[in-house]
């Protein structure tokens, strides 16, 4: 067992410096000391932040009482669409419900209240009432805001001021439908009861007022409109039945054996003229022959030719006459027939006007039937009663405190815990070093002597005691008890391990190597090694420690010079010799190489890693400093104020092992 840890102590651990730590896994257990260490932050700043709620909630918050009106829409007066929900039997829009719940928030509405009520004058709703102090936060913004801009803070005109009380209004108003139903709930929170109670009332009354307001506008509206559009309609049948008129009385439109007979005379007329510019054509042709004949002109007879050209002639002006009267016959029917067809065009369009006409003046009989007193399409259920109180609510007020307080208390106490040096646990130390923790030992509460008769520190030093003496079957001769940078620490160790040693009948000798607080006499350590005076002259003896004690009292400058020579190293072979047990105790490996030289001389070096001081960097790096000066470390102390007889415990060798 000794040979596995000596080869871990010289190879694995020389090798182990600040920059090669290994990540460790997450503690919880760590993780719930932290917090319980910082349970009087905890505890502080949950009362501050429960102590600032209350005195917000008691002294500075003002109380707010609401009041309820119910008001029931008419699901007639909804719009329907696809998708709609059914709401007591008759579907219902969703989105026509929160169009009437934004009619009943909408400024308009506010304003009216603001009216009715005279809001204008209630230092409540109307803020500028209310002088601003120069100091306060509403004072230093204004100022800031006219500094950083160059535009003074001008006072508000009326209508600003009328705004931002309706504003207000709004914000102190909440309206909401309750499940299912056409039923509306419209609460009113002010700081006086039979304000909100007055403030839910009225917006009700105001909101069924501007729905008779609305009916009343849009009835007049359409009767106005349908009175100009009837009267329109009017003018319109009253011109076509006079083009009616004019067609039929003077063209005969609506006479269809006129058009038949002048059809007639169109076809006879076409005939004739074929017929006699057939008799044309025929006549000139006979007239062509006789004068293109072979026959002369003195042989021809001149009286049947002359007939012939007259009845050519006479045929000819037939056909021009019978051209136009043919044509002239043609124009009567196209006129006749283009009279007829605009005859039936204006009597269609006077039919559909006199349908719009009496369809119109039908729906203005029936407005103006309506016209007059209007009734809203809502009523209200129940009206206010006195504000009930609703805010503060202190009792929620100070649990939520509370509860606010204590994750800032637990947020600062990790805080600080993450923000701490040393370790926090002896199993965090024995992870990082890759070393036992021999014993957990309580943090000295003094740096004299008698602090080794508290009970705490006496059952850790028998602890320690055990692991050494188990580690190597029988106390080592020499042990030399160091610290990262506590002295303090490091002389109680060796004291109290010294008395631990006495109290199994062991001869002990306790070396100090500083004058205080062990040592009290003026002979000393360099005495003895210079031949002075004996041994046993230097040797002293304390009640409250039964063990021998040697003291060093020189100066810090001349201990590495003494520690390093020749007839130290001789005196302390003597030494071993006379004692069971040698306890060296030493400075700090921080303050110089006095430990480093004593733990060459040492059979066993023990480590002492002060929990809230000693940080993982400075730790290893005099860990290092030993391994280079080839200390054999068996094993750390961790000493901690959380250390108490409950939760010491011991590291053996074989989890030493594990570790490595």
């Amino acid at each position: 067992m000794t040979a596995c840890f000596d080869r871990a102590t010289t190879s694995d651990r020389r090798s182990l410096t600040p920059d090669a730590v290994p990540i460790e896994p997450f503690d919880f257990a760590g993780l719930f000391r932290v917090i319980w260490r910082g349970k009087l932050i905890i505890v502080a700043v949950t009362l501050l932040t429960v102590m600032m709620a209350g005195y917000y909630a008691f002294a500075i918050a003002k109380p707010q009482f609401a009041a309820v009106t119910m008001l029931k829409i008419d699901a007639g007066s909804l719009p329907v669409a696809d998708g709609a929900q059914t709401v007591g039997g008759l579907p219902v829009e969703p989105a026509s419900l929160k169009t009437e719940v934004a009619v009943l928030r909408s400024p308009h509405l506010m304003r009216r209240v603001v009216d009715e009520l005279d809001l204008l004058s209630d230092p409540a709703f109307n803020r500028y009432l209310t002088p601003i102090a120069p100091w306060s936060m509403t004072g230093m913004r204004n100022r800031l805001r006219s500094f950083l801009t160059g535009v003074p803070e001008d006072p508000p005109d009326q209508a600003a001021i009328l705004e931002k009380t309706a504003q207000n209004v709004a914000a102190s108003v909440n309206v909401d439908t309750l499940r299912d139903t056409l039923i509306f709930r419209i609460t009113a929170t002010t700081g006086d009861p039979d304000s909100a109670a007055r403030i839910a009332d009225t917006l009700a009354a105001v909101y069924l007022a501007d729905q008779v307001a609305a009916k009343e506008a849009a009835t007049d509206e359409a009767f106005v409109w349908l009175s100009e559009r009837v009267a329109q309609l009017q003018r319109d049948l009253q011109g076509q039945e006079t083009t009616i008129n004019t067609l039929v009385t003077a063209h005969r439109a609506d006479d269809i054996g006129a058009l038949d007979a002048l059809s007639r005379q169109a076809v006879e007329a076409a005939d004739r003229l074929d017929e006699t510019e057939r008799t044309l054509i025929a006549a000139q042709a006979t007239l062509a022959r006789r004068d293109t004949a072979a026959t002369p002109a003195a042989l021809r007879p001149s009286v049947g030719r002359a007939r012939l050209r007259a009845d050519a002639d006479r045929l000819a002006a037939q056909v021009a006459s019978l051209k136009t009267f043919h044509e002239g016959i043609v124009a009567q029917r196209d006129a006749q027939s283009a009279y007829q067809l605009r005859l039936q065009q204006v009597r269609r369009e006077a039919g559909a006007t006199r349908v719009l006409y009496e369809t119109y003046l039908a729906r203005l009989q029936q407005v103006g039937a309506q016209r007059g007193p209007q009734s809203a399409d809502s009523r209200i259920l129940s009206p206010a009663i006195p504000g009930t109180y609703v805010a503060p609510r202190k009792m929620l007020i100070l649990v939520m405190a509370g509860i606010v307080g204590l994750c800032l208390g637990t947020a600062l106490a990790l805080i600080r815990g993450a923000l701490r040096p040393g370790f926090e646990t002896a199993a965090q130390l024995s992870r990082a070093t890759r070393l036992p923790v021999l014993a957990e030992i309580p943090r000295p509460r003094s740096c004299g002597l008698d602090q080794i008769a508290d009970h705490d520190h006496v059952v850790a030093m028998r602890d320690l005691r055990t692991s050494l003496m188990l580690d190597r079957g029988k106390a080592p001769g020499i042990i030399l008890s160091t610290a990262v940078t506590d002295m303090d620490s490091a002389h109680m160790q060796a004291a109290g391990l010294a008395q631990a040693f006495a109290g199994l009948d062991k001869s002990v000798l306790l070396m100090a190597t500083r004058d205080d607080p062990l040592s009290d006499g003026h002979r000393d350590l360099e005495g003895v090694i210079a031949g002075l005076f004996p041994l046993s002259d230097a040797i002293r003896r304390d009640p409250r420690l039964p063990v021998d004690i040697l003291s060093c009292k020189v100066t810090h400058s001349d201990r590495a010079d003494l520690f390093s020579t020749d007839r130290f190293a001789g005196f302390i072979r003597n030494l071993k010799a006379q004692y069971d047990v040698i306890i060296i105790a030493a400075p700090p490996v921080s303050e110089g190489p006095e430990a480093r030289l004593l733990a060459r001389l040492s059979n066993a070096v023990i480590y002492a890693v002060h929990a809230e001081t000693n940080d993982r960097r400075s730790t290893l790096t005099g860990l290092d400093a030993l391994h280079h000066a080839g200390a054999n470390i068996v094993g750390l102390t961790f000493v901690s104020a959380a250390a108490s007889r409950r939760n010491l415990r011991v590291f053996s060798r074989r989890t030493a092992m594990v570790h490595v």
